[in-house]
């Protein structure tokens, strides 16, 4: 797993490519969000590689005003190509995302390649905390200490990158969970589910959109700050 922090321009965070896993904690991750810019231009796609929700993916899909598409593992692919054709940098909040593609990823070769090559932006992110914040200091939560001390909600507010409520981390698992459940219940019919369970995979959805496009803002703000120190020298 790529690990260590590598150096860091302001081009290449905003042209990198940013990927967040959405499921359960005891469960294959259920949906992939990935954004990417090409100038101006956001572009974000969410994978659905749980064929329990492809229903639910249809329903949000880009034919109904959505993101997603019915996905399977082997299509995860498609990010290693965009990330070498266009010669971008990938980038994930923690090691989960590059451990779980290398784990469920079919082909040999494009594990190893995602095992090389989604960047932890927590080390950048410490940095540049450690630099500009040197008085914030961040403590596991007693009550959920698998978390760890560096979430990435907690940077979002030290840029003032602002997440509405109901889209904040914490409910996203049982989410899932419930509309997996549902659809299971109703032989994969989307259109029977209640309005309030609908209602929980937009949810998911949002969060996944909010996590995606402020991994990138606060990456983006790290290199910002990397170059300008830089400069200073």
């Amino acid at each position: 797993v790529a690990t260590k922090a590598k150096p860091l321009t302001v081009s290449e965070a905003q042209r990198a490519i940013y990927i967040d896993f959405e499921g359960t904690a005891v469960d294959p991750p259920s949906l992939l969000g990935i954004v990417w810019h090409d100038g101006d231009e956001a572009n974000f796609v969410q994978y659905v590689v749980e064929e329990g929700l492809w229903p639910a993916a249809e329903a949000k899909s880009p034919d109904y005003g959505g993101d997603c598409r019915k996905a399977t593992w082997a299509d995860l692919a498609e990010i290693r190509y965009r990330a070498e054709t266009d010669h971008r940098r990938v980038f994930a909040w923690s090691t989960h995302e590059a451990t779980a593609l290398e784990k469920y990823v079919p082909d040999e070769d494009d594990r190893k390649w995602f095992s090389a090559n989604v960047e932890n932006a927590i080390p950048y992110a410490k940095a540049w905390k450690k630099a500009n914040h040197p008085d914030v200091v961040f403590k596991k939560d007693p009550k959920n200490p698998i978390l760890g001390k560096n979430r990435l909600n907690r940077y979002f507010k030290l840029i003032d990158y602002l997440v509405p409520q109901a889209f904040g981390p914490g409910n996203t698992a049982q989410r899932v969970r419930k509309v997996r459940e549902m659809l299971k219940r109703n032989g994969g019919d989307y259109s029977v589910l209640t309005g309030t369970k609908k209602g929980q995979w937009t949810k998911v959805l949002k969060h996944n959109w909010y996590d995606c496009d402020g991994l990138r803002k606060l990456v983006q703000r790290c290199a910002a700050d990397l170059e300008t120190r830089s400069a200073d020298r």
